[in-house]
């Protein structure tokens, strides 16, 4: 069930982690064809919030259950740095960046963090062989 719950968590932090980044990326866009967007979307740095809110205790837990069996440095260098990176940004970014540097370092971020899970479960699915095929897809 650990490896499972692992697994899991990695898969839910590296979506987490696209979605915000393609929102940073995408929003721009899709505003500048559509200004009336604007008027419905809430407000964008509490959806930040919210992202950082699930994205934190998902990684750091899949990080632990994986980093437990595998001790492979750059998972957990990778998702402590990523995650760091992600809610200095979140509180702070946009009074120390501006608005383009906030969203380059949460598209930079998130990508880290996506790396990060990505070798995680990989290294995690290696180790654990004995559950075959089943918890592969």
């Amino acid at each position: 069930m650990k490896v499972e719950t692992q697994r899991l968590l990695d898969r839910f932090s590296i979506g987490a982690s696209l979605v915000c980044a393609v929102h940073c990326v995408a929003m721009p866009v899709v505003l500048a064809f559509f200004p009336a967007i604007a008027s419905l979307t809430g407000d964008e740095h509490t959806f930040h919030l919210l992202l950082v809110w699930l994205v934190l205790p998902s990684s750091l837990l899949a990080a632990t259950l994986g980093c437990a069996k595998h001790k492979d440095v750059f998972v957990l260098l990778g998702i402590f740095v990523g995650l760091v990176l992600l809610v200095g940004t979140a509180y702070l970014g946009h009074d120390l960046l501006g608005e383009l540097g906030e969203k380059v370092a949460t598209v930079a971020a998130t990508s880290l963090l996506a790396v990060a899970h990505w070798r995680n479960y990989m290294l995690c699915r290696r180790r654990d062989c004995e559950h075959g095929e089943a918890l592969a897809s």
